[in-house]
């Protein structure tokens, strides 16, 4: 619980409302009312593959969220059971959310509703709600671009929430396959042997990367060598190459894409786009770029990201450890010196689910996604449990090495499908050759 309420605590710092959150006022969730408005949100966001719906915020186009007047004297009202009652009552088939309450940069605690994604059939109202109200007994919600809640209003919107559904009952297979076979990787047919191969260097992606490292180390040359914002204790850096019949969009398209259509698993995904002016992306040499730390505010490592995506379908990300932050002393944990166990496996199975959005908006079925993962500053560090959820100490486990790369490519139509093997795999690869005059250095 307290490893996600962390995570999800990254999202309040730069909130606003996308495909996969959305914000709502204070719900008097006593009311009818405004129970079938929350049914309704919930029912769209389950249909789009799950999310996050966010209490106690106006949206203000164009700038983050604000937090909305009338705030509730308790938040004990807002509870998984309460909200699970209220999924029983109007969606059919009933789903189960989560409910944390979740500290805002304000200071205060807002309701936080994790709904799931994953469902084998569409899932609908199962009753009007009160007073003739927006709520309809059998309609389908999903979300729509705006972003909106509302009914499909097309046979291709339709068709896509069918696909979903039937993409999971496969999943749903495979995760079988994966039971039968104890965690060992799924015997491939001849046809699916080149869906997952690693190691195999890519010239194209060397280069993006060493722009990607140049661009960075520009934006950061005026800082003091100490600053977080430098990364002095090291940095994790996600790159892909779409390879494949990309059609051909405008930077502003693109821009639109980053903000909106995006996938956000979590509280503080890659390739986060904001919306605030002095941290907002902007356009660079052709592309699209993205600095938190132009702010100048103290962020920490994590939260001061760099990034780049191109029309080309190339993107570039570099990011300080969650491992280095604000938090981390308080827990008892030494800054720089250790590497949480479950964390890397998240940001690589975001970042990897990121190329896949896009690779499905730019290219088609037959797009491969070619990814490189680099660690830095590893020397020294060990393996911990930030959450404490598993009996690991500091200082045993010990990297002896300072970094890595690991590279691999994959269809893009099998990622969601095959993520935990994609990963599984990426992480075993132990040491991968880079052309040493794109290496990244940090000055």
């Amino acid at each position: 619980m307290f490893e996600t309420t962390r995570r999800l605590a990254d999202l309040l710092t730069d909130l606003h409302e996308t495909m996969n959150v959305e914000l709502k006022n204070w719900l008097d969730l006593t009311s009818a009312d405004h129970q079938a408005k929350l049914a309704k949100a919930i029912i769209a966001m389950a249909n789009h593959g799950g999310g996050y719906i966010v209490i106690g915020f106006d949206e203000q186009p164009g700038l983050p969220a604000k937090a909305a007047p009338c705030r509730p004297a308790s938040l004990a009202i807002y509870k998984s059971d309460r909200v699970n009652g209220i999924t029983e009552k109007y969606l059919e088939p009933a789903i189960h959310c989560e409910v944390y309450h979740v500290r805002a940069p304000d200071g205060d605690d807002y309701p936080l509703i994790e709904v799931p994604g994953g469902h084998r059939s569409p899932i609908m109202a199962k009753r009007d709600g009160p007073n003739g109200g927006e709520l309809k007994q059998r309609a389908i919600y999903i979300r729509r671009p705006g972003p909106k809640s509302e009914e499909p209003r097309t046979a291709q919107e339709m068709s896509t929430l069918f696909d979903r559904c039937f993409a999971n009952r496969r999943d749903e297979v495979a995760e079988v396959v994966r039971s039968i076979l104890s965690g060992s990787m799924p015997t491939m047919r001849g046809s699916d042997l080149a869906l997952l191969t690693t190691g195999v260097a890519r010239p194209r992606l060397n280069t993006w990367v060493g722009e990607g490292c140049d661009r960075q180390a520009a934006a950061v040359m005026d800082l003091p060598p100490d600053d977080a914002r430098r990364f002095p204790r090291g940095y994790f850096l996600f790159a892909y190459e779409l390879r494949g019949n990309l059609r051909k969009i405008t930077i502003t398209e693109l821009l639109e894409v980053l903000q909106t259509r995006m996938p956000r698993h979590t509280g503080w995904p890659p390739w986060s786009a904001p919306t605030r002016p002095d941290i907002a992306p902007y356009v660079s040499e052709g592309s699209i770029e993205c600095w938190f730390g132009r702010d100048n505010s103290s962020r920490d490592a994590a939260h001061s990201d760099f990034w780049r995506v191109s029309q080309e379908g190339l993107a570039f990300l570099m990011r300080g450890y969650q491992e280095d932050g604000y938090d981390v002393e308080r827990m008892g944990f030494t800054p720089g010196k250790v590497i949480d166990i479950s964390v890397p496996v998240w940001r690589v199975g975001e970042a990897l689910l990121h190329a896949q959005s896009l690779a499905s908006i730019l290219g088609d079925e037959h797009t491969e996604i070619v990814f490189r993962a680099n660690y830095t500053g590893l020397s020294g560090r060990s393996l911990a449990s930030l959450s404490r959820d598993r009996l690991l100490v500091e200082g045993q486990h010990i990297s002896r090495q300072a970094s890595i790369v690991l590279d691999t490519t994959v269809e893009s139509v099998t990622v969601q499908e095959r993520l935990p093997e994609i990963v599984h795999s990426l992480g075993s690869v132990p040491k991968h050759l880079v052309d040493p005059t794109r290496e990244c250095m940090i000055r």
